[in-house]
């Protein structure tokens, strides 16, 4: 009795064994699955993610060059290689951002007039090693224009409208000799500029004191000239009618001439 029972167990026992070794091979498939199907998770993010960064490159360098590109157009004319780059790509976000890239304003294409409209200064004396930089764009009337400053940052600092007018421009260093409220030479207290239209010139200098850009006019030498002959012309007449006359000799009194007596 004892014997079968032993026997029994003992079967038992090796029955169980073979149930055992097959759930631990069914674990390590499972496992062994689950790391497959992560791997193979990571690995296809880890391609998917790479070709979209290399797309994304692609794009950025393709729009790098297309932006260059732009850029190349818009100063086409060789007198402006002075200009820095950065300088360039300023005018070029400028225009971008108020949408004139369309055609509404435009750099001139003409060589000869091309090195008269921009201008470096420091135009504000906010003391730092970088130039501010002014330049006109044209309109496409062909006889408007619109004067532009900003700084090395590309930070605008000031805008002028010139209708049926297009200037050009140069800069003059602070103490240079200008027309600003009166009608006499005094040094400027800025960099600035002096605007030439077709007629006349301006200077924009920026004002210290109300902390804004100013427009002065510039008299030339022949307006100053003329000024000066018009007013000792109105003291010569001034005095002249402070003058009493003198009489004459005779004097006429009811049509009848009374000799002076002398």
């Amino acid at each position: 009795m004892e014997r079968n029972l032993d026997e029994r167990i003992e079967n038992d026992s090796n029955s169980f064994q073979p149930q055992q070794k097959s759930k631990k091979k069914l674990v390590i498939i499972i496992i062994s699955i689950v790391t497959f199907v992560i791997a193979l998770g990571i690995g296809i993010f880890l391609f998917v993610f790479k070709k979209a960064e290399d797309y994304k490159n692609e794009q950025i360098e393709l729009s790098t060059e297309e932006r260059q590109s732009a850029i190349n157009s818009l100063f086409s004319v060789s007198e402006y290689n002075t200009i820095p780059d950065k300088y360039k790509e300023h005018i070029y976000d400028f225009m971008q951002y108020n949408g004139y890239l369309g055609g509404e304003y435009f750099l001139t294409k003409i060589s000869d007039r091309a090195n008269n409209v921009f201008a470096f200064g420091d135009f504000t004396s906010d003391d730092n090693d970088e130039d501010d930089m002014a330049i006109i764009i044209e309109k496409n009337d062909f006889s408007s224009s619109k004067l532009i400053v900003f700084n090395h940052k590309g930070e605008l600092l000031y805008v002028e409208d010139y209708s049926n007018e297009l200037p050009i421009i140069n800069s003059y260093k602070v103490g240079s000799k200008i027309y600003m409220d009166e009608l006499k030479l005094v040094p400027s207290p800025c960099d600035g500029l002096i605007v030439k239209m077709q007629y006349n010139k301006r200077a924009v200098v920026y004002d210290k004191k109300d902390k804004k850009f100013k427009t002065y006019y510039q008299y030339t030498k022949e307006e100053i000239d003329a000024m000066n002959e018009e007013e000792d012309y109105d003291e010569g007449y001034e005095d002249y009618e402070e003058t009493p006359p003198k009489p004459d000799s005779t004097m006429q009194v009811d049509e009848f001439k009374i000799q002076e007596v002398k």
